[in-house]
């Protein structure tokens, strides 16, 4: 499945997200002739590649035998696929492949392979298929490699193309010198080292080297279905900014002064030398050693087959007693010693002075006041619609009856200035026994209430966030008063990180056995976001009035109000359906649907199959229009609804979702009886009948029939992207991002 990064970028999921790279070139192994490819080549005049034979690697580690290779024509001025596709196959577990008979009517072309690889972390053949892609200029090459530097910047050269009006050189040079950047590697892309289509992690040389470093700690410890996602929103970020984010630099840091340490990168090393493929594998611990370090490193020339050498003008550590300049393993106090600097330097915190609890609160706010009867601290508090909120995280400590009476709560980096700037952070356990009287830990139920009294999820973040204290320009309107402070987390290694940059607070609302329900605020996004993570991890909380506590009459009919509000009724089991149902017949081609009252919402139940500009197929076939309706891009379903219904905003899904279990929930109750993978079928319980269509993605690619669907919204969120809602064989209903150009299907709303 195709993950998108959920709600700013994709591929989590939309997008995330889904993160995007850059790099070098050595020659392929493959080759038929004397300059390493085969016969074949282009019109010069008329910008034609005619009957080109290309061969290439297909490297993560190299792919298995049997994965598939498709190389598609793409416009080079404005990154469309031009329709026209070549399949060939990997020959061998060396992950060579050939594609014969290229014919393109532009010289651009986007090469993808999926299959199943070798791991340079473990030796072994994945057990999960990998997608990894290239963008390439085909005039003057028959040799293409795919690799993890090739698929980390081919969004990036996509948007500066499409966005920045570069041209496809300017673009492909600028990605791959901002990629390498990304992880401390600096070089002239014209002059020193290869292009990234010409690497190869079995033979020596500089660009080599990098490309097989950043491919083992783009991986690190995540799993190989971790690998896919994290590729999406590293390749989301990239595209959209050049290089990768702070918490992942931070994450490939530590990492690479783990695996410097513990002996990682003398076992990836013999992996790759069992294979049996490498004359000499490359010297990429010199790349890994760097990133552990602080260190950027200078890539000299490709075909030198020595070691890089090391710059120390962007050194991140003093004093400079880590070896990093001689590339020897820093022993195990340095990497302490290098850790705690990185933790410092990586989370200082921008825009502020003053830092204290009460200089982050919105002047322009009239707060209340609280005592904490326990250790007569006192906190502002806050009233958004029905509840009376804490304005600032608690910072009790809670003492639990062991004898490590600390254990469950903690100074950010254990220092006591960060308590009393942030409060306190809490495993998820201390957290439901720690508000005071008349005050609990909020349930992940009463998160959505705030979230929507805002104005919703999507716009939620900024607007809680405080004034100041966030780092990259991340600070928030704060709005209502409510002043979140990005006080970062302790995860379950028990590495603080994030502050700066992201807030986190527990819900008490229990996931399963180790997991919780938490919210997250972003200094990079606006949205509020509720998930689940494991209750051992360390975060924030934020303390809500007990409604039988609210002393106000207005607020307690407003909270009667609120709990009155319309939920709408089961009308659809196994047994019954006794749903309000209506229908409408589109006068433009006489199709009749049938519609579905949800609460106080007139919903079309069936998804919209009128035939328009930019709308498809699935599989361009019309047995599935027939089954499923169409899938449109986004410009053409804000025109698609007919007279009297609208393409929904995210508001009015929220309507919907909410009170039928919300975003964690919903899905469930609107996903089809039948038809969805692995038998994870929904419930239907209110008509909606939401079909696992799948979706076209960016690159006119079909995908994932059976198990999603997405329906858009006509909220826009910039030139490039805008909501829709996605529901998976899971029970969720989330808002998420996706490419105005890809094709979702559409449910109309009646005005």
């Amino acid at each position: 499945m195709k993950m998108r990064v959920f709600e700013k970028n994709k591929g989590f999921l939309a997008q995330a997200i889904a993160f995007a790279m850059a790099s070098f070139w050595v020659t392929a192994c493959t080759s038929s002739n004397e300059d390493g490819g085969f016969a074949g080549g282009t019109t010069e005049d008329a910008g034609i590649i005619a009957d080109l034979n290309v061969a290439g690697l297909t490297q993560k580690g190299p792919f298995a035998k049997g994965s598939s290779v498709t190389v598609q024509g793409i416009d080079c001025q404005t990154m469309e696929l031009t329709n026209e596709s070549f399949e060939g196959v990997v020959k061998s577990d060396k992950g060579d492949f050939g594609v014969e008979n290229v014919s393109l009517s532009a010289t651009c072309a986007l090469f993808e392979v999926t299959g199943y690889y070798f791991s340079e972390l473990t030796g072994k053949k994945s057990s999960d298929k990998l997608t990894l892609h290239a963008l390439t200029d085909l005039k003057d090459r028959k040799n293409v490699n795919i690799n993890l530097l090739t698929e980390l910047e081919y969004e990036r050269v996509m948007y500066l193309v499409t966005e920045k009006g570069e041209t496809f050189a300017e673009a492909k040079m600028q990605a791959e010198k901002e990629v390498l950047a990304a992880f401390n590697i600096k070089g002239d892309v014209a002059g020193s080292f290869d292009e990234a289509e010409d690497l190869n992690i079995f033979e020596k040389g500089d660009g080599n080297a990098a490309l097989l470093a950043v491919s083992v700690m783009v991986q690190a410890s995540a799993s190989e279905a971790k690998l896919a996602e994290r590729l999406v929103e590293y390749s989301a970020v990239i595209s959209q900014n050049g290089s990768l984010d702070k918490d992942a630099k931070k994450e490939v840091a530590e990492w690479a002064t783990s695996a410097a340490a513990n002996g990682k990168l003398d076992t990836i090393r013999k992996n790759i030398e069992s294979w049996g493929y490498a004359d000499e594998v490359p010297l990429f611990e010199t790349y890994v050693k760097a990133v552990a370090n602080g260190d950027s490193v200078t890539l000299s020339s490709s075909s030198s087959g020595t070691k890089a050498g090391m710059t120390s003008s962007s050194k991140n550590v003093e004093p400079a007693e880590t070896s990093s300049s001689s590339g020897a393993l820093p022993s195990g106090k340095e990497i302490a010693s290098l850790s705690s600097s990185q933790n410092v330097i990586l989370s200082s915190s921008e825009g502020s002075s003053n830092n204290t609890k009460d200089s982050y609160l919105n002047p322009n706010i009239n707060y209340g006041e609280m005592t904490d009867s326990r250790d007569g601290q006192v906190y502002k508090t806050v009233k958004i619609g029905d509840q009376i909120w804490m304005a600032q995280n608690l910072n009790y400590t809670y003492l639990q009856s062991t004898e490590n009476m600390k254990s469950t709560n903690f100074c950010y980096d254990n220092d006591p200035e960060n308590c009393a700037k942030y409060g306190r952070l809490y495993t998820w356990a201390a957290a439901m026994e720690s508000c005071p009287s008349d005050w609990h830990l909020p349930s992940k139920d009463e998160w959505n209430a705030l979230f929507m009294a805002v104005g919703g999820e999507v716009t939620a973040g900024k607007i809680l966030k405080s004034q100041t204290g966030w780092n990259n320009n991340g600070n928030g309107t704060d709005a209502f008063g409510f002043s979140a402070l990005p006080a970062g987390e302790r995860d379950d290694s028990e590495y603080f990180r994030y502050d700066g940059d992201y807030a986190y607070f527990w819900s008490a609302t229990k996931y399963d056995s180790r997991n919780a329900y938490c919210v997250r605020l972003y200094h990079d996004l606006e949205l509020a976001k509720l998930f689940n993570l494991e209750n051992s991890f360390v975060f924030s909380i934020r303390c809500l009035k007990d409604y039988d506590s609210v002393a106000s009459s207005s607020s307690s009919s407003a909270a009667s109000s609120s709990s009155a509000e319309t939920t709408p009724t089961v009308c659809k089991t196994d047994t019954m359906d006794a749903c309000e149902y209506g229908k409408i017949v589109d006068e433009r081609d006489g199709q009749t649907y049938k519609t579905v009252k949800i609460g106080e919402q007139w919903w079309m139940a069936e998804n919209l199959n009128y035939e328009m500009d930019s709308s498809f197929c699935y599989k361009d076939s019309a047995i599935y229009c027939d089954k499923y309706g169409r899938l449109y891009s986004w410009s053409a379903a804000m025109k698609a609804c007919p007279s009297d219904w609208h393409l929904p905003s995210v508001d009015e899904i929220h309507t919907l979702i909410n009170p039928i279990g919300g975003s964690w929930d919903a899905g469930d109750e609107l996903k089809s009886t039948t038809g969805w993978d692995d038998g994870l079928n929904g419930k239907d319980s209110y008509g909606f009948n939401a079909l696992p269509v799948g979706y076209k993605d960016q690159l006119g690619m079909y995908s994932d029939e059976g198990h999603i669907t997405y329906f858009w919204t006509s909220s826009d969120m910039d030139g490039r992207y805008a909501y829709n809602m996605h529901s998976s064989t899971g029970g969720e209903a989330f808002i998420v991002n996706a490419r105005k150009i890809e094709g979702n299907s559409v449910r109309c709303l009646k005005d």
